[in-house]
């Protein structure tokens, strides 16, 4: 570890700073799904204890420590700033604030500066320029005055810490992460509470912050009665649940057209299935599902455009980035030019991302395909915009587009990389309306708990998102869930998409024990065995059936 010469003074500094609270000032307004504010709601901090916020009648609250810091000067009203990372926000009384920020270093010699203009009293995000390694001394200059303030920057500090105000009266430091652990950090998570509400928790991104707007969901009181799982999920009027399960082209059972509303092809749609040589595409096999999906009055989701799975050796082995590109944007429109408005949604992209094992646990990144090999992560906006356009140039505005993944359920690696992902994707404009959550619990998959899957359906409707449970089963095999266990899943997760307006659908992958695609997979420990993962064995209902039934009905 490298040491920095500090006077005493400084280190007790330093400890009060990583001691102490940090400066909170957060205000915002609390609606309700369909609109109207919401009285008497408790606002809290996660990671802040002690403060605590109640809505007015209008739905709005301030939740403040008081400490967020002002700078003084003697010569006029004082000049307030605040660091979220390393960006620097200034207010003032003043209408106009126009200067220069400078960064020394601890033997006072000058490390860097940057200058800023700005009118109506409040500067924009001010992006720090280079600090030392150590202490740093931050001095601004505005308007002919000068204000000092110490910094500190530690070194592949992974630790999450929020940049605070400083004031020279208290020289209290402000820290800051490594650039690289910087970008897009979550810092906290905001929590609403009200009786006859589902508890509501959005991850904030700074501890200063104004005009937050949070929507919560009221509690589902009524109970319905229905005795199929698509009628449960369409038995309220205000929340429509589609119910579905994946199928292959040759099993296509009258038990499933009883029970669901919903289909997805489980391997007829996939690139090798459609073009596996280039330009040569061949849709029988997924046309027969299709029709009989259409006979018996159940909606389709295409499944899947772009995977780096199942993909044909011709699609991998190109070597340029136009070409890949052209050939992309091709087969999207070919394929969802062929189905058209049969369909009501796509799996654009599956599964991008990858962990060291599949539970979804260190070392989060993209998945090294061919696509991301050739085009970075931008070819994920890319096909979203390519299926977008061709959608609503083609009468299909209509059109859901989904982003599909495994092990995005729990409070993990990849759960938490995918959250900056989506994210910075919807920034850079990919037309994402919703997240599948894929759900595999049990091996070789990730086992969440009720609340993350909660928390993370939260996160992403709080983008403004749709979510679904798109390729549910819960496998026993390995003993990694026990049957109470997969009893409690069933249920527990069930009732959280009851409980969020934003969750569209819940898709099994798959109707009976017997066909489960965990029994022959080399990962799911089963060897053979049934993985006993799903509602019905031999068209029977099991009591995982019930579960998911009283779970929908709202019992």
């Amino acid at each position: 570890m490298k040491w920095y010469s500090i006077s005493v003074f400084m280190i007790f500094a330093l400890f009060q700073s990583l001691s102490a609270a940090p400066a909170v000032s957060l205000s915002g307004t609390v609606t309700k799904s369909g609109g109207g504010a919401v009285k008497d709601v408790t606002v809290t901090l996660a990671g802040v204890g002690g403060i605590s916020a109640t809505t007015d009648a209008s739905g709005k609250f301030t939740l403040d420590n008081g400490l967020t810091s002002i700078m003084p000067s003697a010569q006029t009203q004082p000049l307030t700033f605040h660091l979220n990372g390393k960006e620097l926000f200034i207010q003032s009384a003043e209408k106009e604030l126009s200067g220069t920020v400078s960064i020394y270093s601890s033997e006072g010699k000058r490390v860097s500066s940057v200058d800023f203009k700005q009118t109506n009293g409040a500067s924009g995000a001010i992006l720090l320029p280079a600090l030392s390694a150590g202490l740093n001394l931050l001095k601004i200059t505005t308007n002919g005055r000068t204000y000092t303030g110490p910094l500190l920057q530690l070194p592949n500090q992974s630790a999450r810490l929020q940049g605070t105000s400083s004031t020279s009266m208290s020289n209290q430091l402000g820290l800051f992460r490594s650039t690289a652990a910087m970008a897009d950090a979550i810092v906290d998570t905001l929590i609403t509470k009200k009786s006859g509400f589902t508890d509501k928790r959005t991850p904030i991104s700074s501890y200063i912050s104004s005009n937050l707007s949070i929507t919560m969901d009221s509690i589902v009181m009524a109970t319905c009665n229905a005795t199929t799982l698509k009628a449960a999920g369409s038995c309220r009027s205000n929340h429509q649940i589609l119910l579905g399960t994946a199928l292959p082209a040759s099993n296509l059972p009258a038990l499933a057209a009883q029970e669901f509303n919903f289909v997805t092809p489980e391997n007829e749609m996939k690139w090798d299935a459609v073009e596996g040589s280039e330009g040569n595409f061949s849709f029988g096999s997924a046309d027969n599902i299709v029709s009989w999906a259409q006979q018996n009055n159940m909606k389709i989701k295409g499944h899947c455009l772009v995977w780096h799975n199942q993909l044909p050796s011709w699609v991998s082995s190109i070597t340029t980035r136009d070409r890949l590109l052209a050939v992309m944007k091709k087969h999207i429109e070919t394929v969802m030019g062929h189905f058209g408005s049969k369909l009501a949604a796509w799996d654009v992209v599956n599964e991008s991302i990858s962990t060291d094992s599949d539970v979804g646990t260190g070392n989060a990144q993209m998945r090294p395909s061919v696509f991301y090999k050739l085009l970075g992560e931008d070819f994920i906006p890319t096909a979203f915009k390519y299926a977008r356009d061709y959608a609503d140039s083609h009468n299909m505005q209509s059109m859901k587009l989904y982003y599909n993944d495994y092990s995005i359920d729990a409070d993990n690696d990849k759960s938490r990389f995918l959250h900056t992902k989506i994210k910075q994707w919807l920034a850079a404009g990919a037309p994402i309306d919703g997240i599948g959550f894929q759900m595999h619990i049990g091996p070789p998959n990730n086992i969440p708990t009720v609340q993350s899957v909660k928390d993370n359906m939260d996160y992403y409707t709080s983008l403004g998102l749709d979510v679904l449970i798109s390729e549910w089963d819960i496998n026993l095999c390995g003993s990694k869930v026990t049957s109470a266990q997969q009893l409690e899943f069933f249920h527990g997760i069930t009732s959280v998409c009851v409980n969020n307006p934003k969750c569209t659908a819940i898709t099994f992958w798959g109707v009976n024990d017997g066909n489960s695609w965990l029994n022959g997979f080399s990962g799911s420990l089963c060897n053979g065995s049934s993985s006993q993962s799903l509602l019905f064995n031999n068209g029977q209902k099991k009591p995982t059936y019930t579960e998911v039934l009283n779970g929908l009905n709202g019992k």
